[in-house]
């Protein structure tokens, strides 16, 4: 695409259609670079031609006049036809007759059906004569303030309504109200009106302003005094120079089924999608574009995905939205939208204004991850010996949870760790050694197009008990399959709320009305059965995993890899990564009972918060231990031992531990330690002895007494085993700097790096490794760049998730009862301790590495991952600290859009503002 910016371009004007033949064409040139000077030029000599009649000026080629020219040219000419290669692009024009757009007339045909209206110019210019420009010019024709905007698309078809448009300027505004009410009540009426922003600030190419300005919904045409204030709120929230600008009234549409904004391109990334963000509930069209909606629908298509594949309701919106990019030639737009009437009602269209570009390649490279997700999602679709049930799904946080731990995209280094020490082998390991089914051989992690996923499938199976028959099995899982297909929202909390896992009061009533149309009852009581011996047995192994962390506590990490990274990692995962699954698993058990007794009217809520706050956990110890440090009762050297090897991404070797710089991480936590809260009372007798109820309705012959034993030793055995194996998991990740740091390998190179990569480089000369690993770094950054570009849901239940999915928002835990309104901290990696003090932070995801700003004064904490299960909810539970675990990855973007929000615990809302 070309526009006319140089200093030498011609422009030759042709006859009339009609003219006698005698009529000469009459040159224009040089241009200039002034557009001013040009369109001047452009006037002076149609004036001398055509006598000043109406015109109609038809651009022909690859050129098109910039905004300022053509405004000029538009006072003179009812019509600018734009046409692009030969081909009619678009009419621009103020008449009837001119209305609509020609795709696929050839230029003779268009001036032909224009002389029935007028006369016409034929203004031609070569393309060799114009420069070249990033942005496409027919877009820079159309897309100017939201008032001239919607002004020009109104004149254009399209499968749309746009109301027309009132516009007052802010000088006449000045000037006359009177004369601006009286217009108005001409044009509407006492019809309901929107009283919208039209400044020159805002919808521009470079940035879009959006929401800076005011506009106010639904005022009554009628209503002087009301329309008055109206138009004075929206100019005076210009600031100074509101004389200069305008603002539009529009008929108020009203009630609407759907209202949203559809981005044509992804906002963030410019990849490939369609994404769209609507509201079909509050009947209103402010509330995404506001972002007071809690819970939007959020939508992501691919450009390339077939619309047969897309619900009604999305295939009309994307056809608008191809319509629109089709017609303007811009395919970054920002369109607002709503349906009302059958009829889809356009807003708003402007550029989405972002500066960076996509990485050369990077869209061929995305467009093949997807196809070879697509093709490796339909080849497992059929389960595989010993995984029994139908209809696979993946997640990125069931179980093991990756989105939380390594994040759903993980770079190379993070992904094989996370892989070679848990979900390739240890996770079914510890599942077999507990007593459920043995999948050893199966890996609980699938990779689609970069992402990481749990196969929920698997998953389930290893909860089965191993004496289960395996018809039996098959029966569990593709039920549970099929519920959470249904509810993919509970994605986050299978084991809750999908499957039965342990024993648990009220478990034989509710197997039978899940599975009671599949399974036989004597073998559903066979399954009860099987599970109230495994808790047992669990609980009865708590010590014996405990020893085992402690072996690996008195002995965490030699430095050194001379036998290579196998032996190192082997060590880590019999001593670290295997004893910490089997007490997270005994911690999962006696929750998940505790939570039954909520569930059957045992407990209440209150009490469960009684119960679990009495547990000490390292993160308590953390608080504890800096408060001696203030006190001189311990040393700082004791502190960072003990805790600083901590870092926001326990498997990320680009985070740096707290230890890499103590008075920085450690200063303010020490500073600002508080007395540990006393004591609570013992729990009163009648708790206790519904407690002893609840444990013999459940089958379990535990006292009161044993079972808070147990919880308290599951729980806080939990904290401290993750605590002594991500200490030496931070040894190995830092001696891993230390090797790649002769080799000129930073420590984002090595996290470019696989396990393997790295094994392989140890074996080769500080020569060769330094080019073989450079190599792979490259190809890995650039692989990286593409997975950046694809959008994945965070369920993937069939395969056509992969090329667009729909999510309407995750249902998060709740910490506290607490309300607290306060400044957004995002924190991507280690924020600094100076600003946590008092802020709400958000975290896409909460390892363990975080622990140390819950000692730092925050006001409470939202994280995109997690669950009722997850170390971040014992933590906060423990500290009574005010949290929203798990809210999703697309509330949890719109939340980070945020100055200042509200955490209400208790009336479970986040309000931003």
């Amino acid at each position: 695409m070309t526009a006319l910016d140089r200093d030498t371009a011609t422009l030759h004007l042709t006859p009339r259609v009609g003219s006698a033949p005698d009529c000469r064409s009459r040159s224009i040139g040089p241009t200039h670079a002034s557009m001013r000077v040009w369109a001047e030029r452009v006037l002076s000599t149609l004036a001398q031609s055509y006598d000043g009649a109406p015109l109609t000026l038809v651009f022909k080629g690859t050129v098109l006049p910039r905004p300022r020219a053509l405004h000029a040219l538009l006072q003179q000419a009812p019509a600018v036809v734009a046409t692009w290669r030969g081909a009619c692009r678009f009419i621009l024009g103020r008449t009837q007759a001119v209305r609509g757009a020609l795709e696929g007339w050839d230029l003779d045909e268009v001036a032909g059906r224009l002389a029935q209206a007028g006369d016409v110019a034929h203004l031609e210019l070569r393309e060799d004569e114009a420069t070249s420009e990033p942005l496409t010019p027919v877009g820079r024709l159309v897309l100017g303030d939201k008032a001239r905007t919607l002004d020009v698309l109104s004149e254009l078809h399209g499968p749309w309504r746009i109301c027309q448009p009132l516009v007052v300027r802010g000088e006449e505004w000045a000037r006359d109200r009177d004369d601006v009410l009286r217009r108005v009540r001409e044009r509407f009426g006492s019809e309901r009106v929107v009283v919208r922003s039209s400044c020159s600030a805002e919808d521009a190419w470079s940035a879009s302003n959006a929401g800076r300005f005011l506009s106010v919904l639904d005022v009554d045409a009628g209503d002087a005094e009301a329309l008055s204030g109206a138009i004075s709120d929206v100019f005076g929230s210009y600031g100074p120079g509101a004389a200069a600008e305008k603002v539009f009234l529009q008929s108020y549409v009203y009630p609407v089924s759907e209202s949203g904004v559809l981005m044509a391109r992804h906002p963030e990334t410019l990849a490939s999608y369609w994404v769209v963000a609507s509201d079909v509930h509050s009947g209103r069209t402010d509330q995404i574009t506001s972002g007071a909606l809690e819970k939007p629908s959020s939508a992501y298509v691919e450009h390339g995905v077939p619309k047969g594949l897309l619900p009604d309701s999305l295939r009309r919106v994307v056809t608008v939205g191809r319509e629109l990019v089709k017609l303007i030639g811009v395919e970054a737009l920002d369109i607002e939208f709503a349906m009302a009437g059958g009829h889809f009602h356009l807003f708003q269209v402007r550029p989405i204004a972002k500066g960076a570009s996509l990485p050369e390649g990077s869209e061929v490279h995305r467009a093949r991850l997807l196809a070879e997700a697509c093709t490796a999602h339909q080849a497992l679709l059929r389960p595989r010996s010993p995984v029994v049930g139908e209809g696979p799904v993946y997640s990125t946080m069931t179980d093991w949870n990756p989105a939380e731990m390594i994040g759903r995209r993980p770079l190379p280094l993070a992904r094989s760790l996370y892989g070679g020490l848990i979900t390739d082998r240890t996770w079914a390991e510890q599942r077999a050694g507990y007593g459920y089914r043995d999948l050893r051989g199966v890996p609980l992690l699938r990779d689609f197009a970069g992402h990481a996923y749990v196969d929920v499938r698997a998953s389930l199976n290893s909860f089965i008990p191993a004496v289960t028959p395996s018809h039996v099995a098959e029966a569990l899982v593709s039920h549970q399959l099929a519920r959470l297909a249904e509810s993919p929202e509970l994605h986050d909390k299978v084991e809750f709320e999908i499957a039965d896992t342990c024993a648990s009061l009220g478990l034989r009533e509710r197997l039978r009305r899940h599975y009671g149309a599949s399974v036989d009852a004597e073998e559903l009581d066979a399954l009860a059965a099987a599970l109230r011996e495994l808790t047992l047995n669990g609980l009865r192994d708590l010590p014996a995993w405990l020893a085992q962390v402690e072996r690996l506590r008195a002995h965490p990490f030699a430095p050194g890899f001379e036998g290579g990274l196998g032996p190192v990692l082997a060590r880590l995962r019999e001593l670290g990564t295997l004893p910490f699954a089997h007490l997270a698993r005994t911690a999962f058990v006696v929750t998940a009972l505790l939570k039954s007794f909520v569930r059957e009217g045992v407990l209440d809520a209150s009490e469960q918060r009684e119960v679990l706050q009495r547990i000490r956990t390292v993160a308590g110890q953390l608080q504890a231990d800096a408060l001696r440090v203030r006190r001189g009762a311990l040393g700082l050297e004791a502190l960072v031992a003990e805790f600083g090897h901590l870092r926001p991404g326990t498997y990320d070797i680009r985070m740096p531990r707290y230890g890499a710089d103590p008075e920085r991480y450690f200063g303010p936590l020490i500073s600002g330690a508080e007395e540990p809260p006393r004591d609570a009372a013992p729990l009163s007798r009648d708790l206790l002895e519904r407690l002893d109820a609840g444990l013999q309705g459940a089958g379990l012959a535990l006292t009161s007494d044993a079972f808070l034993g147990h919880l308290g030793a599951a729980i806080a055995g939990r904290e401290y085993g993750k605590h002594v194996f991500t200490k030496t998991l931070s040894g190995v990740l830092e001696h891993l700097a230390a090797w790649g740091e002769p080799l000129g390998l930073s420590r984002d190179d090595l996290a470019h790096l696989s396990l393997e990569q790295v094994e392989a480089a140890l074996g080769l000369s500080p020569a060769e490794a330094r080019r073989w690993c450079r190599d792979a770094v490259d190809e890995a950054r650039e692989h990286a760049a593409a997975v950046n570009l694809i959008e994945l849901p965070d369920i993937l239940v069939r395969t056509s998730h992969l090329l667009f999915h729909v999510s309407s928002g995750e249902q998060p835990l709740f910490v506290t009862q607490a309300c607290v309104r306060a400044p957004v901290l995002v924190a991507n990696g280690l924020p600094d301790p100076e600003h946590v003090r008092g802020a709400i932070v958000l975290l896409e995801r909460a390892d363990p590495g975080y622990d140390g700003l819950l000692a730092l004064g925050v006001a409470g904490i939202v994280t995109a991952y997690g669950g009722a299960n997850s170390h971040m909810a014992v933590r906060c539970t423990e500290l009574q600290l005010p949290a929203a675990i798990g809210v999703g990855r697309e509330q949890f973007r719109r939340l980070s859009g945020g100055r200042v929000m509200t955490l209400d615990c208790g009336g479970r809302r986040l309000i931003h503002e």
